[in-house]
């Protein structure tokens, strides 16, 4: 689907979809109706504060979007999670199609910075074999990653100060195996 298409989808949803059952639904309406102008079928969920979103295209290759509050396990991700932290409410996105998926979740822990980078370090210098890390930091953020061309995935972890602790934002994206 076009990316036309969600950035559509998303800003509809954001104006429209907390404003109870009626015009929830109405938006949900407009949105599947906004979408199918790029050929898609659509069907759109507002409820539980979160969106989804699921396209058929004119070839039948199948989308599924999920924003808010996507269930977004260590096995998508590819590493795991930082014992002792907690998923942020509604702060998880999930994005599977037909060529590739993408994951992304925000989790909060009271340890520091230094020390959740370090766990972080390991995890992905342990799968760095044949691929490329990256590590940098600025401020009071690290930046953490981990990408590998052949599998064409990339898995990035930023570690920042938090107000109570730290927060810890995961992505990963892949390529869909064939």
């Amino acid at each position: 689907m076009a990316t036309r298409g969600w950035i559509v989808a998303a800003a509809l949803a954001a104006v429209l979809g907390a404003c109870g059952k009626s015009p929830e639904r109405a938006a949900e309406k407009a949105i599947e109706s906004a979408m199918s102008k790029d050929g898609a079928k659509a069907k759109v969920d507002l409820s539980n504060n979160s969106l989804s979103i699921t396209t058929t295209d004119a070839s039948g290759a199948t989308q599924k979007m999920e924003i808010a509050s996507a269930a977004v396990s260590a096995e998508d991700l590819g590493v795991p999670f930082y014992p002792g932290a907690r998923a942020g409410e509604g702060q998880a996105t999930k994005v599977v199609g037909p060529g590739a998926s993408s994951y992304a979740i925000v989790l909060h822990s009271p340890d520091p910075v230094d020390k959740i980078a370090s766990f972080y370090r390991e995890q992905l210098k342990s799968a760095s074999a044949g691929k490329q890390m990256m590590d940098m930091a600025a401020n009071d953020s690290i930046t953490l990653m981990l990408l590998d061309d052949k599998a064409k995935s990339t898995i990035q972890i930023i570690v920042s100060k938090g107000e109570k602790g730290s927060e810890v934002m995961i992505t990963s994206n892949r390529a869909t195996p064939k």
